[in-house]
């Protein structure tokens, strides 16, 4: 029996305009399955990137903004989880592209098999937007248990999340580049349920300014397997 039709909040921070900003938000707002709201934090930015925003997302009913002074990612995550009306979270990354597809295919996973947390595969590109790799993730719960010790078992931006198994671990604790990391470290340690798609359900684009692999990203992941 198919379970209830689940409701979707779609979650993205952005403190800094980017050259992708725009793609990013339309790629949310042009899903095959439109049945959402969209949540923008505008976290420690400039007053005319608020503006920017404000006037790019002005005609569409489902998008609710909110602007903040703390430039952190888990404040500005948990900020919206506060307010979002929906059972799960998506999230979203001001730099990445949404497939037309995903909501429809992740609204279809969860009607199937409720889930705490729910990750896809994703395809990387590059600043102009070219395929450049692909990167898949473990798809059992079983496998990602095991794999965690060792490798990223979930892209950040790629997952939905049930909002009140976010709310009842207390939220994102912190961190600056891995504040993903530390929540499924305490996640696995509750026993929820995670899982991920085969299907690449977000174009995640790798350039030169994002902190991954660097050394603070690596020692503070160490600190969380530390406590």
């Amino acid at each position: 029996m198919l379970g209830i039709e689940p409701k979707f909040s779609v979650v993205m921070c952005v403190n800094r305009a980017n050259p992708w900003l725009n793609q990013a938000i339309d790629s949310v707002l042009e899903q095959d399955d439109g049945d959402f709201e969209f949540l923008i934090s505008a976290n420690a930015c400039s007053d005319d990137l608020w503006e920017e925003i404000e006037e790019k997302v002005r005609s569409d009913h489902r998008v609710r903004l909110f602007r903040s002074s703390i430039g952190q990612l888990a404040f500005n995550l948990n900020l919206l989880a506060d307010h979002a009306r929906g059972e799960y979270l998506v999230r979203m990354d001001a730099d990445d592209v949404c497939e037309p597809c995903r909501v429809g295919t992740l609204r279809r996973a969860l009607r199937q098999h409720p889930v705490d947390v729910l990750g896809s595969a994703v395809t990387l590109i590059d600043g102009e937007g070219l395929v450049v790799g692909r990167m898949d993730f473990p798809l059992t719960q079983e496998d990602i248990q095991l794999a965690i010790r060792s490798r990223t078992t979930f892209c950040h931006p790629a997952v939905v999340l049930r909002r009140q198994f976010l709310l009842d671990m207390r939220g994102y604790l912190g961190g600056f580049v891995s504040e993903d990391t530390d929540l499924w470290l305490r996640a696995m340690r509750r026993g929820a349920n995670m899982q991920n798609l085969p299907d690449a359900l977000l174009r995640y684009r790798v350039h030169e300014n994002q902190s991954i692999a660097s050394r603070f990203g690596y020692a503070e992941v160490a600190s969380h397997w530390l406590r």
